[in-house]
């Protein structure tokens, strides 16, 4: 008789595994369905044991064992991916059945009976990789114009199915599948296979048995989670458009799959690529810090052919000033068409004097501050996004010394309704998470406006849809760009230019109070060189990421719980030195919040494949996964809020 340790794939169990008992031998990796809350369930076997050496255990357990109900066999998941999510799992101090199941498709877990009948193509290695002396494992950083990559990509995959490797291109979205589908798939066609959990499970099935049964080397398009599919020869996996926030998990565990997809690649010994038009400061930072090696000089120019007119706003506030109407007058008149962009967050994006005009800016760095409410929601108070500063509401202007403010916000909205009174007669669309809350009703939208040339109104959420570029663009606020709540809120607006430069052909018009920006000075410069240096420098300065690890703790509750639970963290991880403070925001959910924030050297959070000689912290680790469940724990978050 055997004790066997289960690890269920199903998410939301508290426990790390679960025991059971059975009379056969069961291999550690081997795939099982065990009975599990009147259910059966699909589970994974980490350890097995003789009933005879852990009997004194047995007698002490408060539950009857009970037996696995089938042996499915060994898993068709390779082992080294099984590892990498445990061990991302331990990274994000996450339970690990929830790792697990976060990164093994549902389609794969609900149909693995099918799926396990496949007539898989076992390579020399079994279902094990690391044996594979023919791989050459590197590290890379690819940081050019998109045209560019592509370029290069074709050379690489030409020359990868030379050598009978596959390559394995990991996207955030759907949308970015079938960009570079699309893009790269010519003259391959045969062997080009794009994935994505947005297709029936039928034809994913059918998807998947064509991925491991062409011997063939191929390029696979997908996201991170594909990357189980047990294809023996992947040589290359390229994480492209790495900048992406969509990388991020929302829901729990919260990985960041950037990271996963780098650390399956160094356990199956593949070279990694991390690629964009401008990747994540954290990832420039790494050719010192990790010995990341550009595959070519990184490229910081703005590659726009098109003209970038930056527009100062002066005297009476105005949502769109005079040469931006006339633009679209031009622009509409010639059957083109216009893109707005706006962006809201806070209770007003900037803060303008009615008396002289001037914008109310932070007096240690000059950005524009933001109006939020106070963690109590009963005071108002001016917050700078880029050094924490912080003022009363009840600041006076600094130019003229009135009291006069007058809180501004120029969101699609405010947007919509001044275009509405400009162009009556034209069609308006509007794209953001109001207008669209699902992605067929953004595919809708975007469809319209493309077939009929019009006004485009939208938020970041249009840069995933658009599929055709539009002739002219306008940020109506450049300075509301800055009440982004986060520290890498200099690295988030570049992204956002780059992403409008992508988008336009003839035309952009930046609207601003602040011609000075540094951001507005390396866009006038069209090399965005100095200012990543500047803002890496800053954030050195300020111990922020990628200089310091950052772990957030995140409690919600009412007062008295809210008192208490800021005992227990201060208690807990004294040795740690957290800064305990609320959130800006009143409540969440009828709550209120508190947050606690950890500070490390990086090389104690880490792991050795991602960054050389780390490790991770055990002790705060089991501290971390103490936690009960109303404290929820960030590792690399985007925010401090």
């Amino acid at each position: 008789m055997k004790i066997v340790a289960v690890i269920p794939l199903k998410k939301g169990l508290g426990k790390e595994n679960l025991t059971y008992f059975t009379a056969q031998d069961i291999p550690n990796g081997s795939i099982v369905t065990v009975p599990l809350r009147q259910k059966k369930v699909l589970g994974l076997v980490v350890s097995s044991e003789d009933v005879a050496l852990t009997k004194s255990n047995i007698k002490g357990m408060p539950f009857n064992l009970k037996k696995i109900n089938e042996v499915k066999g060994r898993s068709i998941f390779l082992k080294e991916y099984l590892i990498s999510a445990i061990e991302t799992s331990k990274y994000f101090a996450s339970g690990r059945n929830n790792g697990i199941t976060s990164l093994i498709p549902a389609v794969l877990r609900e149909n693995y009976d099918k799926i396990a009948k496949l007539n898989f193509k076992d390579g020399p290695w079994g279902n094990s990789l690391k044996d594979r002396p023919y791989l050459k494992s590197e590290k890379l950083l690819f940081q050019a114009p998109l045209e560019d990559r592509l370029s290069v990509y074709k050379t690489l995959i030409r020359g990868s199915f030379a050598l009978k490797k596959s390559v394995f291109m990991v996207l955030p979205t759907e949308h970015d599948i079938e960009t570079f589908t699309e893009a790269l798939s010519k003259g391959i066609e045969q062997f080009t296979f794009a994935i994505s959990g947005g297709s029936s499970a039928k034809k994913i099935i059918k998807k998947i048995e064509q991925i491991t049964n062409t011997p063939h080397p191929m390029l696979i398009l997908g996201t991170a989670p594909f990357l189980s599919i047990p294809r023996y020869d992947i040589g290359t996996i390229i994480v492209e458009h790495e900048s992406s926030t969509a990388y991020k998990m929302i829901a729990k565990p919260h990985f960041d799959l950037r990271f996963f997809a780098e650390l399956f690649a160094a356990k199956i010994n593949a070279k990694f690529i991390l690629s964009d038009s401008l990747l994540r400061y954290e990832s420039i930072a790494r050719q010192e810090t990790d010995g990341l090696i550009p595959m070519h000089p990184l490229s910081f120019r703005i590659n726009f052919d098109g003209q970038i007119e930056i527009l100062g706003k002066e005297g009476k506030f105005k949502v769109l000033a005079d040469e931006s109407i006339e633009e679209i007058k031009n622009a509409l008149a010639k059957k083109k068409s216009v893109f707005i962009f706006s962006l809201r967050k806070g209770l007003a994006t900037m803060t303008v004097c009615k008396d002289c005009g001037e914008t109310i800016s932070c007096l240690k760095c000059g950005a524009p501050l933001v109006l939020y409410l106070s963690h109590r929601g009963k005071k108002r108070m001016f917050v700078c996004n880029r050094c924490q500063k912080d003022m009363s509401g009840e600041t006076l202007c600094a130019f003229c010394g009135s009291w006069n403010l007058m809180p501004l916000g120029i969101g699609t909205d405010t947007v919509y309704e001044e275009i509405k009174k400009l162009f009556p007669k034209i069609k308006i669309f509007k794209l953001d998470k109001e207008s669209a809350q699902t992605a067929k009703g953004a595919e809708r939208i975007i469809k319209e406006f493309e077939e009929n040339p019009g006004i485009l109104i939208g938020t970041e959420m249009a840069f995933f849809y658009l599929r055709n570029k539009v002739a002219f663009s306008i940020i109506a606020s450049f300075d509301s760009l800055w009440s982004l709540p986060s520290f890498k809120m200099g690295e988030k607006i570049i992204q956002i230019i780059l992403s409008i430069t992508g988008r336009t052909t003839d035309k952009i018009i930046i609207q601003t109070k602040n011609e000075n920006d540094p951001a507005i000075l390396a866009i006038k410069s069209e090399n965005l060189l100095s200012f990543v240096r500047e803002e890496l420098e800053d954030r050195k300065n300020f111990d922020y990421p990628p200089f310091k690890r950052f772990i957030k703790i995140t409690h919600l509750g009412d007062k008295e719980q809210t008192i208490k639970a800021k005992k227990i963290l201060e208690e807990i991880f004294k040795e740690y030195n957290p800064e305990i403070f609320s959130g800006f925001v009143a409540r969440l959910k009828g709550k209120y919040v508190t947050n606690a924030l950890i500070k490390m050297d990086p090389k104690k959070w880490s792991l050795p494949e991602i960054s050389a000689g780390s490790s991770i912290d055990e002790n705060l680790l089991a501290k971390l996964l103490s936690l009960p469940p109303n404290f929820e724990v960030l590792v690399d978050p985007e925010d401090l809020l």
